[in-house]
């Protein structure tokens, strides 16, 4: 009987779906005190400027991916690096996938257990967080896609109405100066929120299973309507914890997008500690990304090590995975795992992609040339 969970299509709508659901799940938590400590007043404004260079960078990986529409980048590196170049290529994207799920399960086992489980130590956190990420990792495509849909409808919107609750305590003089001196740092800060933008690489995974039945101008336009998306819930992430907290308190606050909603209070209602809602919103979140990574990586592994399931290479790279979560250690040590990660995935973007494409095109002009 067939395996009908076993995608072989998807459609561009959906694509964007993952792509708006991997990019955003932790990042809205875990990136906006650095970015306001370094951009200060002017961090909007470089939230979408980032969303203009990753799309960029996102739409030479799909005129990448169009140039080879039945494979992955697993499959047509060696073709254009060569087998060494394409091997370092493939563990270079892999790597990008590892590094951020292991920082992802790091700060996250940290929020759980300073806002709710006080008394649990964050390995215990990380490793029931790990499990529940595992199960649902193990299955096929077809089911991870159809939970990310439901997620993307029901805890997306809860999770931004809960925060437009912190409009209560907005200060409009807060955002004071609104238009930065500093055009220079905001431009520069804008490649700082690759954090927040990052896992579009994933497209680079699955186009084989769209391109079969969408042109590259509507694929194009479709994920542009997903960065335009995470444009506007990062901004407003940012706007609200400026305009509540200001910039000098964001910058010294562990977490500031959760504390924005802590001192939110609605008279006449039983709600209380909306942080809590919040929460219990966002880990779903949280999980479906972390599940789609580690989804991602397993299907790297075994696309290049030519085996027919993933999840046996999924269960090895458990245990990896929690270890690497558990030696980070301090703030400190995830601060620079964090920048080497960005410089990690902008090279990646920036440089490997777009070489990639010239070396593609350069090639098919040369066998056209030779043919003629």
């Amino acid at each position: 009987m067939a395996n009908l969970e076993v995608k072989k299509h998807m459609s561009a709508g959906q694509l964007a779906i993952v792509v708006f659901v991997t990019c955003i799940g932790a990042q809205i938590m875990l990136t906006p005190r650095g970015l306001i400590a370094e951009v200060k007043n002017g961090a909007w404004i470089s939230v979408l400027l980032g969303g203009m260079f990753f799309y960029t960078a996102t739409y030479f990986m799909l005129r990448l991916g169009k140039q080879y529409p039945d494979e992955t980048i697993v499959e047509y590196a060696p073709r254009i690096f060569g087998r060494i170049g394409g091997g370092i290529v493939i563990f270079w994207f892999n790597l990008l996938f590892y590094m951020q799920v292991i920082t992802i399960f790091y700060g996250v086992g940290r929020i759980i257990t300073f806002y709710m489980f006080d008394r649990t130590p964050p390995e215990v956190v990380v490793l029931a967080l790990l499990v529940v990420c595992t199960y649902c990792a193990l299955q096929d495509w077809g089911t991870i896609l159809r939970i990310q849909q439901f997620l993307f409808v029901i805890a997306y919107s809860i999770l931004i109405l809960v925060w437009l609750t912190s409009i209560l305590n907005f200060q409009p003089e807060n955002m004071l100066p609104l238009w930065p001196l500093d055009i220079k740092g905001v431009t520069l800060g804008s490649f700082t929120t690759w954090g927040m933008y990052s896992g579009y690489e994933c497209v680079l995974l699955l186009l084989p299973l769209v391109y079969r039945k969408v042109s590259l101008a509507k694929l194009a336009k479709t994920v542009g309507v997903a960065f335009v998306g995470l444009s506007i819930v990062f901004m407003l992430i940012i706007v609200l914890t400026i305009g509540v907290l200001t910039v000098e308190d964001a910058k010294n606050l562990p977490f500031p997008s959760l504390i924005v909603i802590r001192s939110v209070e609605l008279p006449g209602t039983f709600l209380e500690r909306l942080e809590n809602y919040l929460l219990v919103t966002w880990i779903p979140v949280v999980f479906d990304t972390l599940a789609a990574m580690m989804f991602f990586m397993a299907e790297v592994c075994m696309r290049q090590w030519r085996h027919a399931d993933h999840r046996p290479i999924l269960l090895m790279l458990v245990p990896i995975i929690y270890i690497g979560a558990m030696l980070i250690d301090t703030p400190q040590v995830n601060e620079i795992l964090g920048k080497f990660t960005m410089w990690l995935g902008l090279s990646f973007s920036f440089g490997v992609v777009p070489t990639a494409l010239l070396l593609t095109w350069w090639k098919k002009s040369k066998v056209g040339k030779d043919c003629g």
